[in-house]
């Protein structure tokens, strides 16, 4: 709920009147470019998501509808379709976590080094937890 809470803001701040699942499918598009062999597909963007892939095609129709998307014939096989990101979606990228950053800093700019400290010990801590 606090993740799509801070992506809202986000949007709104940047005045980009999209859906933030758009920016969750983006995210995973540039991840899995740089971490995939062969290039991204639907059922990748539906896997990290956890949704079927009907759905996740459909959020990626709407990312290569606006422009941040686009598919294309992959090298290897080319009645498959994988998917890149078009410089729009870069900057997508980019402005989102730069504002996520900004906001972020804005909540801690008070904290002490001590308090600072504790906070990424646990975060740290809860992180590990959280992926196993």
């Amino acid at each position: 709920m606090a993740r799509r809470s801070l992506g809202r803001r986000v949007l709104d701040e940047l005045g980009l009147a999209i859906e933030p699942a758009l920016v969750e499918v983006v995210g995973i598009i540039a991840e899995a470019n740089r971490t995939e062999p062969g290039g991204v597909a639907i059922g990748t963007v539906a896997a990290r998501l956890d949704v079927d892939p009907s759905q996740a095609s459909r959020l990626v129709a709407e990312c290569v509808r606006v422009g941040f998307v686009e598919r294309l014939a992959a090298q290897g096989d080319g009645r498959r379709s994988v998917l890149e990101l078009t410089p729009e979606g870069l900057g997508l990228i980019a402005a989102t976590r730069g504002k996520k950053r900004e906001l972020l800093l804005g909540h801690v700019a008070t904290w002490s080094d001590d308090e600072l400290a504790a906070f990424a010990a646990m975060l740290t801590r809860f992180a590990t937890l959280a992926r196993g």
